[in-house]
């Protein structure tokens, strides 16, 4: 890959940034990015967002405008201790563009599998050409996922997009910060007093209820090797999507959730029906199916601005899911989801990863940590959603300044790691529905994951209110 850096800056470190460095003591990783900390131990563990953007890129502009959003909030090269448990940050006098001439794919099929050093940044910008062609370019985050969420990275994005959109302008939204509040408190009212044996119960839990679930074939549990493929779905399906969930009292996230379960039956119905299965060991024939899930809602005081991670995750397993209709899997999944939502189970959910990190860091065995979620909470593919519409990449005026750079999409991008061999990364702007598939090598090939998602949109396409 070719990339070029932007010119360094020869400014000394402002008074701002280390007036802000200064401010920020260290902050206390959460349960899940200790546990991300570990999996980069094996391979990193990378995620994207990219925003495309009218105009020709001009890399001096996107520098002054990363420099202050990151420079504002005191996040620099990140210095571990207390076993990875503390983080403090060391300001940078130089955060570079790059630049790269190739498709958005490759670049990120290297990215996932690019590690950060120590001592790097641990967000990476570059420009890229336009997925589409055109007079415009990609400005692409990749960043190392303990860092922050999806949500957190879109609030960096938004701000480091209106300094660039209006440079001339001060920012008029308040800056980011690293400042964590301490984690447990902000969910106790939903957990309780004994973390820890939340911690236990929800792992036991998870085991038993998933005892069930088809594990898809990993060939070398030791390869993490990940790659991307893109696919735009039709200008509109969305909205038809939208019309079925709502007439099956769903969501969108559960009629897709539905979908992939069609998609990933079908394309694990003869291994299930065939595997032979060992003495005393559970029969393995519904699909597991996973879903990101932001729990910043559920906090006990507002995260609106906390540059950091609050991410949990729910699994849905279905039985004969290639069998069923989308509307009886949709209604299904919805009667679940509703049950987790009311009971705030998602939340709770959280402290087993705390539980997958205590028996991650009691074996030394890379190949047993390598398999150990797959073992015991074996997930097919996992899912990522995201409805971009009427936020800030979709602002109402924006014929307001037709000079001014404006988003013309939006694209999040996931990555696999140890829990799952396989994601769909949906995000949703306008009318445009836009698909990232992120999958290990080991287990699926180029091909085949084309195929799974050829066969998710034709399924989509069909859905009928």
């Amino acid at each position: 890959m070719t990339q070029v850096a932007a010119t360094p800056s020869t400014d000394a470190l402002s008074p701002a940034r280390k007036s802000a460095a200064d401010a920020c003591a260290a902050v206390r990783l959460n349960p899940f990015q200790l546990l991300m900390r570990r999996w980069t131990g094996l391979h990193p563990y990378n995620a994207g967002q990219i925003m495309e953007v009218s105009g020709p890129p001009d890399r001096e502009r996107w520098k002054a405008a990363v420099e202050a959003v990151l420079g504002e909030m005191g996040l620099g090269a990140p210095r571990f201790s207390a076993h990875d448990r503390l983080v403090h940050f060391v300001p940078c006098d130089d955060l570079p563009i790059e630049q790269s001439e190739q498709s958005l794919v490759d670049f990120f099929n290297e990215e996932l599998n690019r590690p950060f050093a120590a001592g790097d940044v641990p967000i990476r910008f570059c420009t890229l050409p336009a997925t589409q062609g055109g007079d415009s370019h990609c400005l692409a985050a990749v960043y190392d996922h303990w860092i922050a969420d999806s949500r957190a990275m879109r609030e960096l994005m938004q701000r480091v997009f209106e300094r660039y959109q209006h440079p001339e302008q001060p920012s008029q939204r308040a800056p980011l910060t690293l400042h964590a509040p301490a984690f447990t408190p902000l969910f106790r009212r939903h957990v309780g007093r004994f973390t820890r044996l939340a911690a236990v119960r929800e792992s036991v839990r998870n085991v038993y209820r998933q005892r069930h679930g088809f594990r898809v074939n990993i060939a070398d549990p030791l390869d993490f090797t990940s790659r991307f493929q893109i696919f735009r779905l039709p200008d509109g399906l969305i909205d038809n999507v939208y019309r079925f969930a709502k007439s099956q009292v769903g969501s969108v996230n559960d009629a897709f959730l539905a979908i992939l379960g069609q998609t990933m039956g079908a394309y694990t119905l003869h291994e299930r029906t065939t595997r032979k299965r060992k003495f005393f060991h559970f029969k393995r024939q519904q699909i597991g199916l996973g879903t990101i899930v932001d729990i910043r809602d559920a906090s006990a005081e507002p995260l609106d601005r906390v540059f950091n991670l609050y991410l949990s995750s729910y699994v849905v397993l279905l039985a004969n899911a290639e069998r069923r209709t989308a509307g009886d899997l949709t209604r299904e999944i919805s009667a679940h989801t509703a049950k987790l939502k009311k009971s705030f189970a998602t939340v709770k959910g959280f402290w087993a990863l705390a539980m997958a990190r205590f028996w991650w860091d009691l074996h030394n065995s890379n190949r047993y940590r390598s398999q150990l979620l797959h073992k015991t909470v074996p997930v097919v593919a996992g899912i990522s959603n995201v409805n971009m519409t009427h936020s800030w990449a979709d602002p109402a005026d924006e014929n307001s300044d037709a000079a001014a750079p404006r988003i013309l999409d939006y694209l999040r991008i996931s990555p696999t790691g140890p829990l799952l061999p396989l994601v769909f990364t949906l995000t949703t702007l306008r009318n445009r529905l836009t698909l990232c598939v992120t999958y290990r090598t080991t287990s699926f090939t180029d091909e085949q994951a084309g195929k799974l998602a050829q066969d998710f949109t034709q399924r989509l396409s069909c859905l009928t209110p």
